[in-house]
């Protein structure tokens, strides 16, 4: 039997990822659904559901270039996470 110091030197490792991880959050009692966000994406990162709704489609391919929460006129998206495109 392995002591949990073996088995942590040992261990096998978790690769991590080379994309940081952003998540888009999008408040739907706040969006009047404009679709402003879904047209100025410039990474087709946003697409609407079924309701009208914007939702994040491909949230890894997100640049945080952060042009869908400056336009929004309700202030319903928020980006966390990544770094800025400078």
């Amino acid at each position: 039997m392995l002591s949990k110091k073996t088995k942590v030197k040992y261990g096998v490792k978790k690769k991590k990822s080379k994309y940081p991880k952003i998540t888009i959050q999008i408040f739907d009692k706040w969006c009047k659904r404009c679709n402003i966000c879904v047209d100025l994406c410039s990474h087709r990162v946003l697409a609407l559901d079924e309701n009208g709704f914007p939702v994040a489609v491909k949230p890894i391919e997100c640049n945080r270039c952060d042009t869908c929460v400056l336009r929004c006129p309700d202030f319903a998206i928020a980006i966390t996470g990544g770094e800025k495109e400078s």
